[in-house]
């Protein structure tokens, strides 16, 4: 007797520990099935030998700690196999099952109780007796068949400790058929019977409590998958979101360079219209050599519409006829200087870059031949282009919204390129443009 009390009681701590550690409302259940058969254990320990029971009292006894502890084993069913998630129908038999058998056990200890000593040796109380058994094997099996379901650890440990509790169900009924009350404590036999129902019920306790762990072990790493997949998913619409970010500033990007070349057109086109007027009284052939400068330039305009880089030579063509349609305007005002090493000559960057260096050049710089214009277009030991001018500010300053520098620095963003670097200091504007290798891959816009 003191063995399974100190079994019993080890098992008790053990649960209470984990209890206290995990909050959970399933090891607070299972911690109350241990007290209760700690309670009984301490009672039998205690007071076995001094208190004289009837055998009503024993069954009272018997009925109290069994029904208690299958009311509490039907509620762990429910929660470690997500009672939750089952049919609505299921859930309705279930709780009206664990409201009988809680009726049931109230009714048979209030009949033992109330009952003369014999009456459970009546008919009445074989019926009750034979119903109260069948209600607590039929449980057991209940619990296996669910438990059966779940091919995991939490469900074969369950079922061990249910065939455990089943057989103890099996056994104690045959021990009390068997054996006229009182049990006298000198019967070798039955003394042996007893160590073996202890010795059971300290099995089925021991499996239940690894079913707990299991259950535990399995619910962290739910929730750890749960974790890792809300992380995911986070980390993925974060991605999304970033993507949908950089395609909105791409098209803003395309958008205004798009508006940038379409404001080329008119107003330059405006402009030397304006000095091919003037030239074609004035000298013929500059006007000739005029006319297939602009319209170079024209058709340097539509081709690179839709491109997304441009080799560095052609945008040095470019700008040598974009720069000669510049010089009719402005005269000696206006000078550049090209110092490009042909090594580079293949290199890429965002068409119309030197365009709209030069212009911003002009635009916010004083062009007189007495203060001319200088501006240099260079490269250097490190691969990078050096589009520069002296600095010489326009006394009345001219509203700018900056979209010219924004959209080449989108421009090598959307490219997946280093920024280019603005440089001012010593009077000198710098804008220093990383070349693109020949062999990177870019994506048309």
């Amino acid at each position: 007797m003191f063995f399974y009390f100190g079994a019993v009681s080890a098992i008790l701590v053990l649960n209470a520990v984990r209890w206290s550690f995990s909050q959970s409302w399933i090891d607070g259940l299972f911690t109350l099935v241990v007290l209760i058969s700690f309670a009984q254990a301490v009672f039998f320990a205690l007071f076995g030998e001094t208190v004289v029971l009837s055998k009503a009292g024993y069954l009272v006894i018997h009925v109290l700690h069994r029904g208690l502890v299958k009311l509490l084993l039907m509620e762990l069913i429910f929660l470690l196999f997500n009672g939750v998630n089952w049919p609505v129908s299921s859930r309705q038999r279930w709780r009206w099952g664990q409201f009988g058998l809680s009726a049931f056990v109230l009714l048979d200890t209030v009949l033992l109780l109330s009952g003369n000593e014999n009456w459970y040796q009546s008919l009445a109380g074989h019926s009750v007796s034979g119903l109260y058994w069948s209600l607590l094997i039929g449980l057991s099996a209940v619990g296996i068949g669910i438990a059966a379901k779940k091919r995991h650890a939490t469900g074969l440990t369950f079922i061990m400790g249910s065939i455990f509790m089943l057989l103890n169900e099996l056994y104690v009924l045959i021990y009390a058929l068997l054996h006229r009350w009182p049990f006298p404590d000198h019967v070798v036999s039955i003394d042996l019977q007893r160590q073996v129902l202890w010795g059971g019920r300290i099995l089925e306790l021991l499996c239940f409590s690894l079913c707990l762990v299991f259950y535990q072990r399995h619910m962290a790493v739910v929730k750890a998958v749960e974790q890792t997949q809300l992380t995911e998913q986070i980390k993925q619409e974060r991605l999304e979101n970033e993507l949908s970010m950089r395609r909105l500033e791409q098209e803003k990007t395309n958008v205004q360079l798009r508006a940038l070349q379409a404001q080329v057109n008119p107003h330059f086109l405006f402009n030397s219209l304006n000095s091919l007027s003037a030239l074609i009284d004035d000298d013929q052939e500059r006007a000739s050599l005029f006319v297939d400068q602009l319209s170079q330039v024209y058709r340097y305009l539509l081709t690179t519409r839709d491109q997304s880089v441009a080799t560095l030579s052609s945008e040095l063509h470019f700008i040598e006829s974009y720069y000669h349609l510049l010089q009719t305007r402005h005269g000696n005002g206006l000078q550049l200087r090209i110092q490009v090493d042909p090594v580079y000559q293949n290199r890429l960057l965002p068409p119309l870059t030197l365009q709209l260096l030069v212009e911003n050049a002009v635009k916010h710089n004083i062009v007189q031949a007495s203060e001319p214009l200088q501006i240099d277009i260079a490269t250097d030991e490190g691969g990078y282009l050096m589009v520069s001018n002296n600095l010489q500010r326009k006394r009345t300053p001219i509203l700018s919204n900056g979209v010219g520098l924004s959209t080449i620095l989108a421009q090598y963003q959307k490219l997946d390129q280093p920024s280019p670097e603005i440089i001012a200091e010593n009077r000198r504007f710098i804008v220093r443009l990383p070349l693109i290798q020949a062999a990177v891959n870019v994506d048309s816009p």
